[in-house]
């Protein structure tokens, strides 16, 4: 006997392969390839239920001019898509969903369901036609049985809530599938109403049956089912219990009970949730045995690993990001670290958050030591099922030292042949030299053996102060302070280069404190840095020759705490780009005549005293170095 008729609407392929299903299963179907179509096979044949394709066009009105023309119908709704998705976007449009291509069983259970739902609203709406004419019994009958219908819906949307919560958690679904989950409604009776498909797949189905059927020993009874007991104490209570499975097997659980009041305040119904204690158990225990692999895995990878949040708050670390960060879960990441290298949200964490895929770059962090380090992150997106973005995962690993190396050998190639430059002059410089010693000498010339003698010992200094620049760069040696008369010291200083500053027509003005003062330096550093200004200030007076007499001005001050020197001269200046960058390596104001490793050596110097070295300089108006030393610099470092 044909079953009455159903209607499908789908564009799609998938109509030829549910209607013979359909009519396998004693259905007349009726099909249509559009939404307009659909709606005319409607109204033609007001079929009691429809199945429509999801991907059809037009699908959404569609269904509201069905839902207009007949509030009862029952439209069933199909996807080759995630199912979930389209629950999401079609709830309470459509009232059962199904994905493609369906079991034959899948898709009778769910027409069936909806056979039962058409049955129950005719039902309601033949005693709502003739309820004035009908007994206080059939009114009865009427509300009993649209609050049937109302507890099977509240029953089966609870189990999809139930999976949705499940889905969204990572590995949740593994977990909600492995632990059966009991979900009854039951009334004031102690009647069972509803119950999703696991209750009855491993209980049986016991609908319209007592609530205390399925319990074991003492729970066995009306007064003792945690039914029962939720109905006399009026409260929601946690119950501990012995099941009977359908099978024969007895089964520890918690039950849940809640009861649901009417709008009178009385109890109507009770709902009752319970899962199997042994399952919990083991489930718990597999977790606990997971997690602890996952801890030693962890901890054991040899980078630094850390784990965000979309909101980037740290979740986890390992063992080697608490070594080289410290203890920083719970707080937010750009918080405790303000990385370098890219601009602004530009980092890689902060795009695989944005994009949900997995990124990689440079970012520099300052360790536990204060230290700034070069760290390359990779990151991966941690994902539900459904595909949604929970956490990122970024692995560390610091690439500083290949940093360092790559800088050392790239000035390592500038020195070269800066250096090559510098020297290929001085050996110029020496030729020219020798060349007016010799010719002066056959020619007996001696104003030109003196004035080669002159340039030989220029370029001899030249190259003296040059190696020694090498030298301190290429290798640092450690200080090796003593106590000196500071005083004194700067008048060796100042004998060094008296004759040279005078020499090249600059007055020399020396000024020094009256009182002896000692303290503790490294003598051979500290002259070597005070020669490296005094012959900047000579060579840029040479330069930039001023209006006026050049001048450069050397003084020595002292205070209770610290001891200075100040280098002022009356050359060309500098302007504010050339002092920010004068005491970088390789970088020189001279052109090919400086290497550069001059003042880097010199503020390195003074570093190593705990000291400070800073300039003021203006274009056409001179320079001023000055240098402020801690009097007591080796005690404090110690």
């Amino acid at each position: 006997m044909l079953k009455q008729p159903i209607l499908i609407i789908d564009h799609a392929p998938h109509v030829e392969t549910l209607a013979p299903t359909l009519v396998d299963l004693g259905y007349r179907v009726v099909s249509a390839r559009s939404s307009g179509d659909g709606l005319r096979e409607f109204d033609t044949m007001r079929p009691p239920w429809v199945i429509v394709n999801a991907a059809t066009a037009g699908v959404s009105d569609m269904m509201d001019s069905i839902r207009l023309r007949d509030a009862t119908v029952q439209i069933l709704m199909t996807t080759t898509g995630p199912v979930e998705t389209v629950m999401a976007e079609y709830r309470g449009r459509a009232d059962e969903f199904l994905s493609l291509p369906a079991a034959p069983l899948v898709l009778e259970v769910v027409l069936q369901r909806m056979e039962q739902t058409v049955r129950l609203h005719r039902r309601i709406r033949s005693f709502s036609e003739n309820l004035e004419s009908r007994a206080r019994g059939s009114v009865r009958e009427v509300i009993d049985t649209e609050r049937f219908l109302a507890v099977r819906q509240i029953v089966e949307k609870m189990s999809i809530f139930i999976g949705q919560v499940a889905r969204s958690a990572q590995g949740g679904m593994r977990y909600f599938n492995q632990l059966p989950y009991f979900v009854s409604i039951h009334n004031r009776d102690c009647t069972l109403l509803a119950a999703n498909s696991i209750y009855l797949r491993h209980l049986g189905n016991r609908l319209n049956q007592d609530s205390w059927g399925i319990y074991v020993g003492r729970r066995g009874t009306r007064n003792g089912c945690p039914v029962g007991r939720t109905l006399r104490k009026e409260s929601v209570l946690n119950t501990s219990a012995l099941v009977r499975y359908a099978s024969g097997v007895r089964v520890p659980v918690n039950v849940h009970t809640a009861p649901i009041y009417d709008n009178d305040g009385n109890i109507e119904l009770v709902i009752e949730i319970f899962a199997g204690t042994k399952e919990i158990d083991r489930l718990a225990e597999e977790s606990r045995h997971t997690q602890q692999r996952y801890e030693q895995l962890f901890n054991a990878v040899p980078s630094s690993i850390v784990v965000l949040d979309r909101r980037f708050r740290i979740n986890a670390i390992n063992r080697r990001f608490r070594e080289n960060f410290g203890e920083c879960s719970g707080r937010l990441f750009f918080d405790v670290f303000r990385p370098g290298i890219f601009p602004a949200y530009r980092d890689p964490i902060t795009r695989t958050i944005r994009t949900g895929e997995a990124q990689q770059g440079e970012m520099l962090l300052t360790n536990n030591d204060g230290l700034k380090v070069n760290m390359m992150a990779w990151t991966a997106p941690i994902k539900t099922v459904s595909g949604k973005l929970v956490q990122v995962l970024v692995i560390f690993a610091d690439v500083t030292q290949v940093r360092k190396l790559q800088a050392n050998l790239a000035n390592l190639g500038l020195m070269v042949s800066t250096l090559s430059h510098d020297m290929k002059g001085c050996l110029t410089g020496l030729d020219a030299g020798m060349y007016l010693i010799d010719s002066g000498f056959y020619r007996n010339r001696p104003g030109r053996i003196e004035e080669g003698l002159d340039a030989t010992k220029l370029m001899v200094e030249r190259i003296r102060k040059l190696i020694m620049d090498i030298l301190y760069y290429a290798k640092e040696r450690p200080l090796n302070p003593a106590m000196v008369n500071i005083v004194q010291f700067a008048g060796d200083v100042v004998a060094n280069v008296e004759l040279k500053v005078r020499g090249a027509n600059i007055r020399f003005n020396p000024k020094f404190p009256e009182k002896t003062v000692e303290m503790e330096i490294d003598a051979d550093l500290m002259r070597t840095a005070l020669l490296n200004l005094i012959d900047n200030a000579v060579e840029t007076c040479i330069e930039n020759p001023a209006d006026k007499e050049s001048r450069i001005d050397f003084e020595l001050w002292v205070d209770r705490s610290s001891v200075g020197f100040t280098i002022e001269d009356t050359g060309g200046g500098m302007s504010a780009k050339k002092v920010d960058s004068i005491f970088d390596l390789f970088y020189s104001t001279k052109g090919r005549g400086g290497t550069g490793i001059g003042l880097y050596v010199t503020r390195k110097i003074i570093q190593k005293h705990n000291g400070t070295l800073s300039v003021h300089s203006e274009p056409g108006k001179g320079s001023r170095f000055e240098i402020v030393l801690p009097r007591g610099f080796h005690r404090q470092s110690a």
